[in-house]
């Protein structure tokens, strides 16, 4: 195909065709790529004018959705920018193509960033591609700042904490700006790497950027109005959001409120309340120790500290720490493989240092207690023995003897075994068959429905506890899961 062929195969991706924005993001960035390649080898062509404008239409929707991520940064747009309007073909593409591959696979993560530079110049990045961290268990997320700033200010602040930070340290992040309530909310949403927010007291509801074309990721943002609550409530309001639906993330507040002005509420919202302005480097510690709290395991750091103690093994596991494997003439091939850790981490429950399944009380508790925290459960069990198991827990766990369980009959065994173990009654539930490609699909929505109205009409319909269906069949078909909620819950609620 010619360039100018391609030129006109070019069709507008819509945020309406997509369920997940990150999907939505990177495919605009790689027709964005395509586009710049093809308008390099147009030179000159009188269809390189048309291509401009499909260009810019592209660069549009990308500098709305970009303003939520760190990378690339706002000086990096602009130089994009500046490439379509001076028709610098060869530029373009380099950067676009090198955009792209940092974005697709997180290369960004691992680089120096640069300190921040005036965006009027536009040259150079903010990152430096030419090095990385030097630290290869660094770990990367962002900071997000809520505030309405010029961009000066905005830059002061970013050329404050990277003054202060050590890109040698273990866990490295750079700042985004939200500029109101719904900005916040949506940055929250999309970029996952953010795990901190700083909400100062300059926060405003709207935003001002063109989120209609985002449209399709927001109708739970969009439906909530709060523009007529002031800067102060609006951004406790914006505080108890985020925790509502991202509840792992650390909140910061700066205020002009002292403390005795301060209710018990705000203070239990907020991990650090700062009062007028925040102390650099006491945000920056604050923010860098919420992460390291959040990252701490221990029982994987209790696993690691009992692989290096020095112990003397009389089992008769054929294991032994290793020795068997490394000091055999047969098989040190296996040891090569796997690695010295993997052996010297084997224990069992009679060796002691790492707690008890059966009654923990010290590392395993700990780390349970964590993970109840992380999930937002009252309590977290780990489960050891494979996810067989662990459908047969969740089963037993929620259904009772003469309970009726309406399940695929093509789901795996381990659910058939615990009907046989929790003495619940199985109506089982058949899927369609392909035969064209002599395979099963899912169970018709219709039949699921067919069975709970009949079970209705018999009276029998509050025994009903659960319906399970595998959601992504053995052959790779995918319920509609939302669908299936809805009709299911509008027959039996519960």
């Amino acid at each position: 195909m010619s360039s100018s062929e391609k030129v006109s195969n070019w069709h507008e991706i819509r945020a309406k065709d997509y369920f997940n924005v990150n999907q939505y993001r990177i495919d605009l960035w790689n027709q964005f790529k395509d586009m710049s390649a093809t308008y390099h080898q147009l030179n000159g062509k009188k269809s390189q004018g048309h291509l401009q404008q499909l260009l810019l239409r592209v660069y549009e929707q990308l500098s709305i959705i970009e303003g939520y991520w760190a990378y690339p940064s706002k000086s990096l747009l602009d130089q994009l920018k500046g490439h379509i309007d001076k028709m610098e073909f060869a530029a373009l593409n380099q950067q676009a193509s090198e955009a792209v591959k940092s974005i697709s696979g997180e290369h960004f993560k691992l680089k120096k960033w640069k300190k921040p530079h005036n965006h009027e110049n536009g040259n150079g990045s903010d990152l430096d591609e030419t090095k990385d961290t030097g630290n290869s268990n660094c770990h990367y997320f962002e900071v997000l700042f809520v505030d309405n700033l010029y961009a000066a200010e905005e830059d002061d602040i970013r050329e404050k904490f990277a003054r202060i930070k050590d890109n040698n340290d273990n866990y490295i992040y750079e700042i985004v700006f939200a500029k109101s309530f719904q900005d916040a909310l949506i940055a929250l949403k999309f970029n996952y790497n953010i795990q901190s927010v700083v909400i100062r007291y300059g926060v405003e509801f709207a935003s001002i950027n063109n989120i209609k074309q985002l449209k399709p990721f927001l109708y739970d943002i969009l439906k909530c109005d709060y523009s007529k609550l002031s800067e102060d409530e609006l951004g406790l309001t914006l505080g108890r959001k985020i925790k509502e639906f991202r509840p792992e993330v650390d909140l910061f507040y700066v205020t002009d409120k002292t403390l005795d002005q301060t209710d018990t509420e705000t203070l239990d919202l907020f991990r650090r309340i700062f009062y007028r302005q925040e102390d650099v480097q006491e945000a920056h510690l604050s923010i860098r120790r919420g992460i390291t709290e959040r990252f701490e395991a221990p029982f994987f750091k209790a696993l690691v500290d009992y692989s290096q103690r020095p112990t003397g093994v009389f089992h008769a596991m054929p294991i032994s720490r290793g020795n068997s494997v490394f000091k055999s003439n047969w098989i040190r091939e296996m040891g090569e493989f796997y690695g010295r850790n993997i052996f010297l981490a084997e224990t069992s429950a009679t060796t002691g240092g790492l707690d008890s399944l059966l009654q923990p009380t010290g590392t395993l508790k700990k780390a349970m207690n964590l993970a109840a925290e992380a999930f937002g459960s009252q309590y977290t069990y780990f489960v050891t023995n494979g996810t067989s198991t662990a459908n047969k827990i969740v089963l037993q766990g929620l259904v009772k003897p003469h309970d009726i369980v309406l399940v695929d009959r093509d789901c795996h065994k381990s659910h058939h075994y615990a009907m046989v173990l929790s003495g619940a009654y199985p109506v089982y539930l058949d899927s369609y068959p392909l035969s064209d490609y002599t395979m099963y699909g899912a169970v018709p929505l219709e039949h699921i429905k067919e069975k709970l109205l009949l079970l209705k009409k018999e009276g029998r319909l509050a025994s009903v506890k659960m319906i399970l269906l595998t959601n992504c069949t053995f052959d790779g078909l995918v319920y509609n899961v939302q669908k299936v909620m809805e009709e299911v819950l509008a027959i039996k609620p519960d």
